[in-house]
């Protein structure tokens, strides 16, 4: 008996899981261990806290081979009460723990300062984000660099709550959708950077739906504005083109075809 497409579409998700027992997250781990030991040593005093956020903490992190620039975002709070400091200093002080530590060491580099600091240790890029935090009438909040090189405001667990509040509400298929999504967005060379993605993503509404209802939906939901270059225009117009072409062979129960037009979406 064929296997359904949505049965399809579920394992090949898992197959875009960057699994716990994986050999890339344990050296991710071991890698991440030696790294805040490291910071701790050069830089404890200063930080009043340190913690992972981004796509590895919610868990929609896609391995190396579906994702080359799959990266760690580590988030480093220094605890200075100093407000005369600008975001060039906690950039400075990151850049110049990574140089010394890290700089043309094991095969590690330095491949980015700004706005934040970005190293590579062996195939494991981190993204380390120095932040600061400020408490106004009981209500704290947490600043990171711009690219301007001022301060905004952000919230690295805001799109982790919607995540999950929609991950539970949708019968856990949010969260293999937006894996699958990813999965083209890099084999197509990123037309949409892929934390807007995935909050977009995280925004849609699929009641009622599976993994495949869920999947096709959010294909449809994709728009581009005026000002996209032609590029990625071409690259929706292509994906939804496809999808279109699979719904049609599942139209005339024909799976083999279906999976086919698939493929020419989502990599193997």
């Amino acid at each position: 008996m064929a296997v359904s497409i949505n049965t399809y579409l579920k394992d090949l998700s898992y197959k875009y899981y960057l699994k716990n027992d994986s050999t890339e997250i344990v050296r991710i781990n071991s890698s991440l261990e030696g790294l805040l030991k490291n910071l701790d040593k050069e830089l404890g005093i200063l930080i009043k806290r340190r913690f992972v956020f981004g796509s590895y903490d919610r868990d929609t992190i896609l391995p190396r081979s579906y994702d080359a620039n799959s990266d760690i975002d580590l988030m480093v709070v220094f605890n200075t009460t100093d407000y005369e400091r600008t975001p060039e200093t906690y950039r400075s002080w990151l850049n110049n723990f990574a140089t010394k530590y890290y700089k043309d060491r094991y095969g590690s580099e330095v491949i980015r300062s700004f706005p934040t600091v970005t190293l590579k240790l062996g195939h494991i890029k981190y993204d380390l984000v120095p932040a600061k935090e400020e408490t106004i009438f009981w209500t704290t909040s947490l600043y990171i660099p711009s690219k301007g090189g001022s301060w905004q405001q952000t919230d690295p667990n805001d799109v982790k709550t919607k995540l999950t509040e929609a991950n539970t509400k949708y019968n856990s298929i949010v969260r293999p959708i937006i894996r699958l999504m990813k999965g083209w967005n890099a084999s197509k060379g990123y037309p949409y950077d892929s934390y807007e993605l995935e909050l977009f993503l995280t925004s849609l509404n699929y009641y009622g739906d599976d993994i495949q209802r869920g999947f096709f939906y959010a294909v449809g939901q994709l728009s581009t504005s005026w000002s996209d270059p032609q590029s990625k225009k071409d690259k929706v117009t292509s994906l939804k083109y496809n999808i279109e072409q699979v719904k049609t062979c599942l139209e005339n129960n024909d799976q083999v075809k279906a999976k086919q037009w698939l493929h020419r979406v989502l990599p193997e």
